[in-house]
């Protein structure tokens, strides 16, 4: 599987472009004031949830996909908690600072979901290795969104009592995860594979996987026009003068693309595992930190200068940290 700068460079230009129309509706007032939020609920809860399941559909399980995805799980977890470790020490002193304290989460997690998927599935289109890459994909959301709702919340709050084991398991994504991932192991083939051939069990599989395909199949576009909805409502000059999203930008973009480039290339793992943590974990800051910070009193509108500052800066980022990445592995 050979994948060039090329391909890289343009899968994230054409993102950035998907993100033009709702920067353009947004800046005209064609949208409502709330648009982003209606969009990104149905982006993360409906459509990301349903690509997380299909995702489970492309292949059958093997014991070596088994094994795989305990891999992608353990490297995942391991690059969080290394970054958690860098963050913490970059911001050492400033404990009770709300802008430090996004600092930690924004430099830790990534927009996997939101741009990460879609980025996947733009650099990958076309390859076999496309539902495997997809199914690794979705442990590796699974362990962001378990990491966020626990150490995330710490590292935003400060205060344990904040952590809400409930909110991991009843979240949308994790439920998606758990059933794919059970029906997966389960199921001899995938579900459409399961009746015989154009008898009305054949055929009511096959039209409930499309319904699921074409929610999926928004994740791309809608995510990004979130994106660029909130792009429009930002102070662009304002975006690039604040220091501390540099700061924030870097430690997500540089040195946690670093750390998982580093965690990957020299294990003796598939090309599949290597490029799916790579490239998920070198994504933009997580658009949960604005959530977050929101919901637990802390700097939002830092956290979304952040947010919007990192992916801007991704577009340069993420083709040359790939490109360093082929010249060590």
């Amino acid at each position: 599987m050979e994948i060039e700068f090329i391909d890289v460079l343009l899968s994230v230009m054409s993102l950035i472009l998907l993100a033009v129309p709702g920067f353009i509706f947004a800046k005209l007032k064609m949208l409502p004031e709330k648009a982003s939020e209606a969009f990104s609920a149905v982006v993360l809860y409906g459509c990301q949830s349903a690509l997380v399941f299909t995702g489970f559909q492309g292949k059958t399980y093997t014991p070596e996909i088994g094994t795989n995805m305990l891999i992608v799980a353990g490297l995942a977890v391991a690059v969080h908690l290394v970054m958690i470790g860098i963050c913490c020490a970059v911001t050492a002193g400033k404990g009770a600072d709300a802008k430090a304290r996004c600092i930690r989460y924004a430099g830790v997690f990534s927009n996997c979901g939101f741009m990460g998927f879609p980025f996947l599935q733009s650099v990958f289109a076309g390859h076999a290795s496309l539902s495997e890459i997809m199914i690794y994909g979705a442990v590796v959301i699974a362990v962001f969104n378990i990491l966020s709702w626990t150490l995330g919340v710490f590292l935003i709050t400060g205060d344990k009592s904040a952590v809400s084991v409930k909110k991991i398991f009843l979240n949308p994504v994790i439920i998606s995860v758990v059933l794919g991932f059970i029906l997966f192991i389960a199921l001899p083939a995938p579900i459409v594979d399961l009746a015989a051939e154009g008898n009305a069990g054949d055929k009511i599989l096959t039209k409930f996987m499309e319904v699921l395909g074409y929610l999926a199949s928004m994740v791309t576009p809608a995510s990004m026009i979130v994106i660029g909805i909130k792009l429009a409502g930002c102070n662009l000059k304002g975006l690039f003068l604040d220091k501390s999203a540099y700061a924030a930008a870097g430690l997500k973009l540089i040195v946690m693309s670093l750390v998982a480039m580093l965690g990957v290339v020299f294990l003796p793992v598939s090309e599949e595992i290597k490029y799916t943590i790579f490239f998920l974990l070198s994504m933009p800051c997580a658009t949960s930190a604005t959530m977050l910070a929101v919901q637990f009193g802390g700097d939002s509108d830092f956290a979304s200068v952040a947010v919007l500052l990192s992916t801007v800066l991704s577009v340069v980022t993420i083709p040359l940290m790939f490109a360093l990445f082929k010249l060590v592995a």
